[in-house]
């Protein structure tokens, strides 16, 4: 059910060290796919992540843009969405480690107490695109 009050966040992301405010480049991913954030699978969230630091670091040039190069976005499940690889080589390794009960690990956060919450998406989508 979808909630005009009320934003799902999953814990996953959090316990890699994100914090919200997301970084530029996983806002942009969000903001470009219109996916909501407890539609992504852990895979997804370690990718943007692992992406999002080597921009930092060496690549500032890096977007969002570049992500068919070596990903492509794919829904799993119920409306679940999780990167796969495009090489037999994936870009990064190790990305697609199993996580236990992550989707039972998730808390709410009133729209109306983070900067833009009202501009988060309300309903899930069916397909993703980058």
């Amino acid at each position: 059910m979808a909630s005009n009050e009320w934003l799902c966040f999953n814990a996953f992301p959090f316990t890699l060290g994100l914090r919200f405010p997301f970084p530029d480049f996983i806002t942009d991913f969000f903001r470009i796919t219109k996916l909501s954030f407890s539609q992504t699978m852990p895979i997804l969230w370690r990718v943007l992540l692992v992406l999002d630091r080597i921009k930092n670091a060496r690549i500032p040039e890096l977007s969002v843009h570049d992500l068919p190069l070596a990903y492509q976005l794919r829904a799993h499940g119920s409306c679940r969405f999780l990167f796969y690889s495009t090489s037999n080589d994936p870009l990064i390794l190790r990305a697609t480690r199993n996580e236990e009960e992550w989707k039972s690990k998730f808390f709410f956060v009133k729209r109306s107490s983070i900067p833009g919450g009202a501009d988060y998406l309300v309903k899930w989508l069916r397909k993703g695109r980058i």
